[in-house]
């Protein structure tokens, strides 16, 4: 206890101490962290855990008790990056069992401090790597980097537990009490602590872009549905965007995302689409066509037909019949 005492701040020690208490871990330096073995009459296995500065923790466990456990812990307020056997993602908040494997299940949280129970069973694998980051991480991240990670607490607060992208795994391998023997360990791992979680960011920013792209589509349907359908009316987007609960800015917003135009150019465009092929057909005149199609006024709609065929409806019927 004295050596994690020493060799670790003490709001970084929330996370392994409990640990090291009841298990009766005697932890001992090494060049990158502190390493102990569980006692032989509690069964097997080890721990590994070495502070990234004072703000990021790295952990590694891998025990079978003899006897069940029931464990106590005191954590800080902090966020998580994990891959751990089967039994210790199901400890975790927030995750399924469906989704898990025996090894490698990758998660990724963030909690709030309190005390937590897990109750550890005999014979079973209890297995995780961890790195842990607290707030002040990521206040000194987003100092540093702020186009990078200024909303990188916010994101971790919103993930999906089983979220993380696949490559998060082979990250997480790379801590390992073998290379933390090593010479230039310390830093390898501060920047692979930062590697994962730039990855785990920027698969968020990416599923965020995603879900905001189908919202986009979806109000984008559903204004086409409206404009395809009820064309003769006197829409606008202004009352296309009030039928659909939005903003005039955000309907537009939408279109121009998905098809880059606007609202208006795209009712103009479906009322042309028709306004053509009546004038083809031959058997109603240029008022009742304009009118067919939702121009109330003549000229109103000989401007639009001008705009987008570079002639008045009736030189273009004109032109037509002349062939």
């Amino acid at each position: 206890m004295d050596a994690l005492r020493s060799g670790m701040p003490q709001h970084l020690r929330t996370f392994v101490e409990p640990q090291v208490e009841q298990l009766s871990f005697k932890m001992e330096p090494i060049r990158c962290g502190l390493y102990g073995t569980l006692p032989e009459p509690l069964g097997e296995g080890f721990l590994w855990t070495a502070p990234l500065g004072d703000d990021c923790l790295v952990s590694m466990h891998s025990l079978r008790l003899k006897r069940p456990l029931l464990l106590e812990e005191r954590p800080t307020d902090f966020s998580c990056i994990f891959s751990g056997s089967r039994a210790t993602y199901l400890s975790l908040p927030g995750t399924s069992a469906a989704a898990s494997n025996e090894t490698e299940n990758l998660a990724a949280f963030s909690q709030e401090g309190g005390a937590t129970r897990c109750l550890m069973q005999a014979g079973v694998l209890y297995e995780s790597t961890s790195i842990t980051y607290t707030p002040d991480y990521f206040s000194r991240m987003a100092r540093k980097f702020p186009d990078d990670f200024g909303n990188a607490s916010e994101l971790m607060r919103s993930l999906d537990p089983a979220s993380p992208p696949p490559e998060t795994r082979i990250i997480l391998r790379a801590f390992t009490p073998k290379r933390a023997v090593l010479p230039g360990a310390a830093p390898y791992f501060h920047a692979k602590a930062l590697e994962a979680l730039g990855a785990l960011l920027t698969h968020c920013e990416s599923a965020v872009e995603s879900e905001a792209r189908q919202e986009d589509i979806t109000l984008f349907n559903q204004a086409e549905a409206i404009i395809s359908s009820r064309f003769a009316e006197p829409l606008t987007a202004k009352s296309i965007a009030d039928e659909l609960y939005v903003s005039r800015s955000r309907l537009c917003e939408a279109f121009r995302r998905v098809c880059s135009k606007g609202v208006a150019e795209r009712l103009r465009e479906e009322r042309m689409r028709v306004a053509h092929r009546l004038l083809a057909d031959g058997s109603a005149n240029v008022a009742k066509v304009a009118k067919t199609v939702g121009y109330a006024r003549s000229s109103s709609f000989d401007e639009a037909f001008r705009r987008e065929f570079g002639c008045s409806p009736s030189q273009w019927r004109h032109s037509q019949s002349a062939r």
